[in-house]
């Protein structure tokens, strides 16, 4: 990895929240083709639940975490920024904890963060007792679909939402037994 940056994986922070947000808006917005419409109001409805609050919805439980990849300066400093995101959060069952919200920044991509993301999830999720891990994706996200099955995540069902005008957006849901 000569030459590139150093990468740390570290839990949020509320000095995060504002590169949260943008990297979250552009890592689904870039990929949105002719779907923006439905992506931009599934990123609207999103920024006015878990990701306008996330120390509530991802760090006052302990079975859930935020993370953050970051470019290596001091956490929130002028050099450092972030560039990977992931979340997990408990499902409704005790074994199975969902991955969410998970983006690498463009300029950064296949040097092996969003792997470093993914382990830093599972090594948690055992931690705190989980079987699996669940998550949705969406056909536009070619690139982490693919990593999603590289990983060992297995598709469950896929499904279609939306109607006419916008056209209907496909919906993987993956799981991986730990």
């Amino acid at each position: 990895m000569s030459g590139q940056t150093e990468i740390n994986i570290r839990t949020f922070l509320p000095a995060d929240f504002s590169q949260v947000q943008e990297l979250f808006v552009s890592g689904l917005m870039e990929f949105a083709g002719g779907v923006e419409h439905q992506v931009r109001a599934y990123v609207d409805s999103s920024l006015k639940d878990d990701m306008a609050d996330i120390p509530r919805h991802y760090l006052s439980r302990p079975r859930s975490n935020f993370w953050v990849a970051d470019s290596g300066g001091p956490p929130a400093g002028p050099a450092n920024f972030i560039v990977g995101i992931v979340g997990i959060q408990p499902r409704e069952s005790q074994e199975e904890a969902e991955l969410r919200r998970m983006s690498v920044s463009s300029s950064v991509r296949r040097q092996g963060i969003g792997r470093r993301l993914l382990e830093t999830t599972e090594d948690f999720c055992r931690e705190k007792g989980y079987l699996r891990i669940c998550l949705s994706s969406v056909e536009i996200l070619q690139p982490a679909l693919a990593m999603y099955r590289n990983v060992g995540y297995t598709t469950v069902k896929v499904e279609s939402y939306g109607d006419p005008p916008y056209g209907p957006i496909i919906v993987h849901h993956l799981i991986k037994e730990l």
